[in-house]
């Protein structure tokens, strides 16, 4: 097995993406917040080809396997994240960026704990959790960056979260 076709995500392009579409007055090459979000979709990338080989790895014996079935969350956890990046990137609304930052912090934790459990359960190597979790961390660092650079506008939040 080639490790390099476990991992699809494109590379990053921002005319693939439409980067910054909200606002095309910007230059993407001044603009932090993109240029961190480009490099979080980058580390997102290493992310998403250490989980895929994870994954892989896992029994996939029946759709009542509970190997199967922690694999197919491990995924949907997965194929979310770089999405919610391009959204967020893609608005300059920030209760709608806060919302795609939310749901990429959820859907990475729950990921960990689904590998975790794989761990836990004996059908995958802790080695290989701890190599995700080292990734994960340098996600997380530019992470925080990232949403440090989301401005607060006027727009209200009417479910009243992200005020």
């Amino acid at each position: 097995m080639n490790l390099s076709e476990l991992n699809f995500l494109p590379e990053w392009d921002e005319g693939r993406f439409k980067v910054g579409q909200a606002d095309s007055s910007t230059d993407f090459n001044n603009d932090s917040g993109k240029l961190l979000a480009r490099a979080l979709y980058n580390q997102w990338r290493e992310v998403f080809g250490l989980v895929m080989a994870f994954a892989e790895n896992l029994a996939d014996d029946g759709d009542q396997s509970l190997p199967a079935s922690t694999k197919a969350l491990i995924y949907e956890n997965l194929l979310i994240v770089a999405p919610k990046i391009m959204g967020a990137i893609s608005v300059d609304h920030y209760v709608l960026k806060m919302e795609n930052a939310a749901n990429i912090r959820t859907n990475a934790k729950q990921m960990m704990e689904q590998i975790g459990f794989a761990v836990l359960m004996g059908w995958a190597d802790e080695l290989h959790r701890q190599v995700i979790e080292n990734a994960i961390n340098q996600f997380k660092q530019l992470f925080k960056q990232w949403v440090s650079t989301f401005k607060k506008d006027s727009n209200e939040d009417d479910w009243g979260l992200f005020i």
